[in-house]
């Protein structure tokens, strides 16, 4: 009698471990991120040795059921999506021929500095908090699509610069130096072909993700009411 209740006990915790387990491994929901330098250094092809990509988590946080943001916004939302849904989303964007950023640092939350090269490894991850009431998103009234995007000639000697000032920024929890490497983002985006954004009384700004359409990121000493607000976001 003893060692079969000993059995039995030992089969209902394995069972109620896998339990858990599967409750873990099913996301309800996951951040976005914008990003602040070094993006398409994390697209295989063009990855610089010593190169830096930094970004960050944000909420509003999306669900399969509630997502408060447009479509094509250049905020990650198909590595978003294929988590949602159970896929492997580094796989999935690399399929579709883009980087592996956008599930990088979903997964991961909070402010990154990733190494650029062919997967994800991460530099450095710093508490955001330094940014909260500080970011906010513009919609340019129409999407993009990143995989139409990766083959246009663009500056990737100023996306590196940029990339190396934000990676120093971080570490130093500096919001002007980011501001610099923002703005360093934008120049090479309109060097690339852009339309000029939309003046504010900001920091800086830049288009989010691959860019033409979308949304544009804001950064600002005191945001306004102009842009919709976000915050970063990492996981305790």
């Amino acid at each position: 009698m003893s060692s079969r209740c000993c059995i039995w006990n030992g089969k209902l915790h394995r069972k109620q471990l896998n339990l858990t387990n599967n409750i873990k491994t099913v996301i309800i929901e996951v951040p976005l991120r914008v990003d602040f330098a070094g993006g398409w250094l994390d697209v295989p092809k063009f990855s610089i040795p010593g190169a830096f990509i930094v970004n960050c988590a944000i909420s509003p946080l999306v669900s399969l059921k509630h997502w408060p943001y447009h479509q094509g916004g250049g905020l990650g939302g198909s590595a978003a999506y294929a988590m949602l849904i159970g896929k492997d989303s580094v796989k999935s964007e690399l399929d579709m021929g883009v980087g592996w950023q956008d599930p990088a640092v979903i997964k991961e939350t909070g402010l990154c500095v990733w190494q650029s090269g062919v997967e994800p490894v991460l530099d450095i991850k710093k508490n955001p908090s330094f940014l909260q009431g500080k970011m906010g998103l513009l919609w340019l009234g129409q999407e993009h699509h990143t995989p139409s995007n990766v083959d246009r000639k663009r500056n990737y000697d100023t996306i590196k610069l940029a990339g190396d000032l934000a990676a120093i920024a971080v570490d130093d929890n500096d919001l002007y130096k980011l501001a610099q490497a923002v703005n360093m983002s934008y120049t090479a985006q309109l060097e690339e072909g852009m339309k000029k954004l939309p003046d504010m009384n900001c920091l800086a700004k830049k288009y989010c993700g691959g860019g033409w359409g979308g949304y544009a990121l804001y950064l600002f000493e005191n945001r306004t009411n102009e842009v919709f607000p976000i915050e970063p976001y990492m996981v305790p």
